[in-house]
C-alpha cells in the first residue's frame, strides 16, 4: 500500500503547476485539489493543516461527498447485518462500526435502509418495520439509522436465506417507483461467515446480476469465508475481511471504486456539483460556504481498460459568495434577494439559511428544504406543516427545471428570529444549465421592482475611468501629481463614511474583508487611475453605484453641521444623524455636544440589511420607524439613560411616472429618556390613574413607565393584555416553526479518571491491559470493558451539554392597523372592576399608544414564554416516511458488458506488531501514572 501511495504522489506532481496556471487565469478560484483512491490529498494553494482537537489527521478525501459523488452514480443500498449469536461481543461492535462508516459514504442522491437478521429479518429503525421502504440518505436519515444500530443485540441462528430474500424484495419493491435513485442497486452483507452459498436465492432474484453484492467478513476466522466471497464475486461485487475496528475505515470505501467501473470503462467524465457545505479551512467567514465541482480521473491504459480503474477525483471549490456576485442585492430592488436549490429541493443559498448555532456548525445545515424557509402565510395562525399534499408548486417546478414566475404571500423570520416579516413576494425562477441547481430572484412589493441607475459612468464596461466625473475640480495635473490624485480620492470618502462590511465591491483579502474595506477601496480607486483601469476583480456596476451615492450625498455632512450648530440639539436628546444608501454607503454625524457619541458604523455596518433600513422600507412612505434594542432570551435591559431610540424613514424616487424606488434611508438616534419625558408630558399619560405604553408593530414595548420593560415583548409583563389584543384582532398571532432550530440537553457522566494509584492497582491495570490484548487478537471477544470497570472507579460526575437539531415553535405578533382605534375592557379575574384600555395608532409611525386604568387590580396570569419550544406536531415516524419530490441526476452508470469483475477482493487487515503493542502499553501506562 505504501508503494502505491508514493507512486500516486509522484505521477501527480505536475498537477501543482496546472493548478497554479489555473489560478493565474482565474484569480477567483479558491481551492483546487486531487483526491487519490489511495487516500492521499493534493491541495492548492497549500495550507497548514489544522488537526483540531484530534491527535492525528482524521481527514480522508475518499469519504468526502465530492469524491463519492464524482466516483459513483446514485445508488440504492440495503445494508444487511448478521445479528446471530456468533456475532456476540466485539464482532457485532465491528459490524456496527462498519455499517456506520458505509452510511457516511452515502449522499442526498442515494436511498438506503438497514436490515438485521438471525432467524428472522427486522429493520434496525422500527419506524420502517411495517412499511418496508428505502429512505433518502440525507443528513437526518443517516443519523437516525446510525443511531438505530445502538439497539442491535446478537442472538439466535443465522438464516441467510431469509435475510437475502428480504433484501432483494425490498430493492424489487422500489425498482419501479419514482422515488429511489433508479441507478445502481446493491446489497452489502456484514457477517462473520456463512455455511453455504444460497445459490438458489441469487438465481431467483439476481440472475441478470443487476444487483451487486458486497460482503464484509468480520473477524480473523475464515471458516465461513468461501461462501461469503462467492456471493460477492458472482454478483459483480467485492469481498473484504475486516479483522479489527482499525481495519474498517481503510476497507469500507472499496465498494465505491467497484461501483465506478462502468463509468470508467465508458471513459465519461461525469461532472458533479455538491450540496453546500462549510469549509473548515476558510479563515474568512464570507468564504466558508462552498459548493464543489468535481470530475473522476481514470486509468486510460489499454491493457487495464476492462478493469475500470479509478485513480481519483479532481475538484474545485466554488465559494457561494462568488455566485452571489452575479445577483448583487443592490440590483434587486428594496428587500429583494436571490436563492438557489438543488435537485433534492435543498437550499444552496438563501438569506434565511443559518448553518451555525453560535460558534457551532449545525449537523444538518446542508439539508434544509426550500419548504422550510419560504413559508406561505396560508391565512392561518399556525403555518402548515410539511406533509405529502402540501402545496409545493413553486418548489416542485424549480426541481423539475421549469422556468416561470409566481406570487406568494410569505412569512419570514427576521432580526435574529425576534420578528417576522409578512410580504407579498414575486418569484422568478429558472434552472442553471449543466448543474443540479435551480435559481430564483424574489422581488418584494411595493418598492422591489425598480432601482435607481445612473447613465453617467465613473468607470465604463471595460473598467476604464472617467477622471472628469471621478475627480471634478481635482483633475488638473493628475498625470504629473500623484499627491493631488490621492487628495481627490480621499476627499470623496472624507468624514464619517463607511461601506457595507461584507459586500463584494472587489475580491478582498482576509485582512481587507474584516477591517479595512474603505481604506482598501480608496487604494483600488487610486491605482485604477494610475493604471488607467479598475482592477478586474472589482464589480464595475457596484463601484459606479457607490460613487453615485457618494456624489448625491456629499452635501449632507454640511447640512448636519449647520443644523446642529443652529439648534439646541442637546436639549432634544439627539445623539447622531445618519443615512444609509442602497449601494452600501453609510454616512453619519455625531452631535458634538455629547461626549458619549459613538461610531455609527460599529453597530450598523451592513446598511440595507440592518433593521433600521428594511423595516422602514416595509413601513412605507411618509412614516417613521421607531425602535429600541430588544430584550429577549433572558438578556438584561440597559439602564434608561443609555438606551438609544433609533428613528428612520425611507427616501424614494419616481421619474416620469415610473417607480417609486427606494434610494436610501435617513434617520437619527436619541436618548430614550428624552422620548419618555415627551410621552409623559402628554395630557393622557400625565394622569395618575392612567398607565401608558408605546408598542411597535410586533408588540415590543418602546415605552413604559417601568424602564425595565423597555425592549421586552408585551406578553412578558402584560400577558393578559396581549391575549386580549390578539382576541380583538388588534394584533395577529403567528406560530412559526423553525425547522433549523437547535435543542440542548445536559447529561451527567461518571469520570473514570484517577489521581494517585497505589502499586497494586498499577499492576492490576497492566495485567488487565495485556489480558485484553490477548483476548482481542486470539478469540475476538471483548471483556475489557467489564474487566477494566471493576478496577477503575468513578471519582466525580461531570455534566456535559449536548446540542442536536430540532424543530422549534415560536410565537410572533403583527399589528393590524385597520382594527384601530379600539377601546375595550378586561373583566375576568378582576376585583369587582373592569380594566379599561384604549389603543390608538401614532400617526405616520409604526407605534401604537396603549392607555389603561391602573386602579383596577386583576389577578396576574403567567408571563409569555419568549423562548422557543420543541415542536412535534405529528408523529416523528410519520415525518420520516414522507418522501418529498426530487429530481434524479441526469446520468447513470450501472453496467457495462465489457466490465471485468474478476478482481473481487480478499482478506485485508492490519497485522499486529510486537513493537507497536509494546509502545501502546508504555503510552497507556504513562497516562495512568
Amino acid at each position: 500500500m505504501g508503494t502505491e501511495v508514493l507512486n500516486h504522489i509522484k505521477f501527480t506532481d505536475e498537477l501543482d503547476s496546472t493548478f497554479e496556471e489555473n489560478y493565474r487565469e482565474d484569480p477567483t478560484l479558491t481551492w483546487q485539489y486531487f483526491g487519490s483512491k489511495t487516500g492521499f490529498f493534493r491541495n492548492f494553494p497549500g495550507i497548514k493543516w489544522d488537526l483540531g482537537e484530534a491527535d492525528f489527521d482524521e481527514y480522508d478525501c475518499r469519504k468526502r461527498p465530492w469524491y463519492i459523488s464524482a466516483a459513483t452514480s446514485p445508488k440504492d443500498i440495503v445494508i444487511l447485518i448478521d445479528k446471530s449469536g456468533s456475532m456476540l461481543g466485539i464482532l457485532l461492535e465491528i459490524a456496527k462500526h462498519t455499517a456506520r462508516t458505509i452510511i457516511d459514504t452515502l449522499g442526498d442522491d442515494d436511498f438506503f435502509n438497514v436490515l438485521a437478521f438471525n432467524d428472522t429479518t427486522s429493520y434496525t429503525e422500527p419506524c420502517f418495520e411495517n412499511e418496508g421502504m428505502l429512505v433518502q440518505a440525507n443528513a437526518d436519515n443517516r443519523k437516525i439509522l446510525k443511531d438505530s444500530l445502538d439497539n442491535l443485540k446478537a442472538g439466535g441462528l443465522a438464516e441467510f436465506g431469509i435475510g437475502l430474500k428480504d433484501a432483494f424484495e425490498l430493492l424489487d419493491k422500489y425498482k419501479e417507483t419514482t422515488i429511489e435513485s433508479e441507478c445502481n442497486q446493491a446489497i452489502i452483507v456484514i457477517t462473520d461467515g456463512a455455511s453455504k452459498r444460497h445459490e438458489e436465492i441469487f438465481e431467483q432474484y439476481n440472475e441478470d446480476e443487476r444487483v451487486r453484492v458486497f460482503t464484509y467478513l468480520m473477524g480473523r476466522e475464515v471458516g465461513g469465508a468461501e461462501a461469503i466471497k462467492w456471493m460477492a464475486c458472482n454478483n459483480k461485487g467485492y469481498y473484504t475481511q475486516i479483522a479489527t475496528i482499525a481495519d474498517v475505515d481503510e476497507n469500507v470505501s472499496k465498494y465505491i471504486h467497484v461501483l465506478s467501473r462502468p463509468m470508467v470503462i465508458k471513459q465519461i467524465y461525469n461532472t458533479i456539483w455538491t450540496n453546500v457545505y462549510m469549509d473548515d479551512a476558510a479563515s474568512d467567514e464570507g468564504l466558508a460556504l462552498m459548493t464543489t465541482v468535481a470530475q473522476p480521473v481514470f486509468d486510460k491504459k489499454n491493457d487495464t481498460a476492462e478493469k475500470g480503474i479509478l485513480l481519483g477525483v479532481v475538484g474545485v471549490d466554488v465559494p457561494i459568495v462568488e455566485i452571489l456576485k452575479l445577483t448583487p442585492v443592490y440590483k434587486l430592488g428594496a428587500r429583494g434577494y436571490p436563492f438557489a436549490i438543488t435537485n433534492n429541493g435543498y437550499i444552496l443559498f438563501h438569506p434565511d439559511l443559518r448553518p451555525k448555532w453560535g460558534d457551532e456548525i449545525k449537523p444538518n445545515y446542508n439539508s434544509v428544504d426550500l419548504a422550510e424557509v419560504e413559508l406561505s402565510d396560508a391565512n392561518d395562525t399556525v403555518l402548515q406543516e410539511y406533509v405529502a399534499d402540501y402545496n409545493m408548486e413553486m418548489r416542485n417546478a424549480m426541481i423539475n427545471t421549469l422556468t416561470g414566475e409566481t406570487k406568494i404571500e410569505s412569512v419570514m423570520h427576521t432580526s435574529n428570529l425576534t420578528r417576522i416579516s409578512v410580504r407579498n413576494n414575486s418569484y422568478f425562477y429558472t434552472f442553471l444549465d449543466e448543474t443540479p441547481f435551480s435559481f430564483a430572484i424574489v422581488l418584494v412589493e411595493p418598492f422591489g421592482f425598480y432601482i435607481l441607475e445612473s447613465t453617467e459612468k465613473y468607470f465604463d464596461d471595460n473598467h476604464m475611468p472617467d477622471t472628469d466625473k471621478l475627480y471634478s475640480d481635482f483633475d488638473v495635473g493628475l498625470e504629473n501629481n500623484a499627491s493631488v490624485l490621492r487628495e481627490a480620492i480621499d476627499w470623496r470618502f472624507n468624514g464619517n463614511v463607511t461601506i457595507a462590511r461584507y459586500w463584494p465591491y472587489c475580491s478582498w483579502s482576509t485582512e481587507e474583508n474584516k477591517y479595512l474595506r474603505k481604506v482598501a477601496l480608496v487604494e483600488r480607486l487610486y491605482f485604477s487611475v494610475l493604471d488607467t483601469e479598475l482592477a478586474p476583480d472589482c464589480d464595475v456596476d457596484m463601484i459606479n453605484h457607490l460613487l453615485l451615492d457618494l456624489t448625491i450625498t456629499e452635501e449632507v455632512q454640511n447640512h448636519w453641521e449647520t443644523k446642529y450648530a443652529a439648534e439646541d440639539a442637546t436639549g432634544s436628546g439627539i445623539l447622531t444623524s445618519f443615512l444609509g444608501m442602497r449601494s452600501g454607503l453609510s454616512r453619519w454625524y455625531n452631535n458634538p455636544d455629547f461626549d458619549s457619541a459613538y461610531s455609527f458604523s460599529e453597530d450598523y455596518s451592513e446598511t440595507i440589511e440592518e433593521d433600521y433600513y428594511w423595516r422602514a422600507v416595509e413601513l412605507g412612505n411618509d412614516s417613521i420607524l421607531y425602535s429600541v434594542p430588544l430584550v429577549t432570551d433572558g438578556s438584561t435591559p440597559e439602564i434608561n439613560s443609555t438606551i438609544k431610540v433609533t428613528a428612520s424613514t425611507i427616501v424614494t424616487f419616481t421619474k416620469n411616472g415610473v417607480g417609486p424606488t427606494v434610494v436610501g434611508t435617513v434617520g437619527f438616534q436619541m436618548l430614550w429618556d428624552e422620548l419618555a419625558s415627551k410621552v409623559m408630558q402628554s395630557q393622557t399619560c400625565n394622569s395618575e390613574n392612567i398607565d401608558c405604553l408605546l408598542l411597535d408593530e410586533n408588540g415590543y414595548i418602546l415605552f413604559s413607565e417601568d424602564e425595565t420593560q423597555v425592549g421586552s415583548p408585551l406578553g412578558k409583563p402584560y400577558l393578559r393584555l396581549m391575549t386580549e389584543l390578539v382576541n380583538v384582532s388588534v394584533y395577529q398571532k403567528y406560530q412559526l416553526i423553525d425547522y433549523q432550530g437547535m435543542c440542548s440537553e445536559t447529561e451527567v457522566f461518571s469520570s473514570a479518571g484517577s489521581t494517585i494509584f497505589d502499586p497494586f492497582f498499577s499492576i492490576t491495570a497492566m495485567v488487565s491491559w495485556w489480558f485484553h490484548q490477548f483476548v482481542m487478537f486470539l478469540v475476538q471477544f471483548s471483556v475489557y470493558d467489564w474487566w477494566y470497570s471493576s478496577t477503575v472507579h468513578a471519582e466525580y460526575l461531570q455534566p456535559q451539554i449536548f446540542s442536536f437539531p430540532c424543530d422549534q415553535s415560536r410565537d410572533y405578533f403583527k399589528l393590524k392597523p385597520e382594527s384601530l382605534p379600539f377601546t375595550g375592557f378586561i373583566e375576568e379575574a378582576c376585583d369587582s372592576c373592569k380594566l379599561n384600555y384604549s389603543i390608538h395608532e401614532v400617526p405616520k409611525s409604526n407605534l401604537v399608544l396603549v392607555a389603561m386604568d391602573n386602579d383596577c387590580n386583576c389577578d396576574p396570569i403567567e408571563q409569555l414564554d419568549i423562548t422557543p419550544t420543541d415542536y412535534n406536531s405529528t408523529d416523528e415516524c410519520q415525518r420520516l416516511k414522507v418522501q418529498r419530490h426530487r429530481r434524479r441526476p441526469p446520468q447513470c452508470f450501472n453496467n457495462d458488458i465489457e466490465e471485468d469483475s474478476s478482481d473481487c477482493g480478499g482478506a485485508s487487515f492490519i497485522k499486529p506488531s510486537l513493537l507497536l503493542l509494546l509502545a501502546c502499553f508504555c503510552l497507556q501506562h504513562l497516562r495512568m501514572l
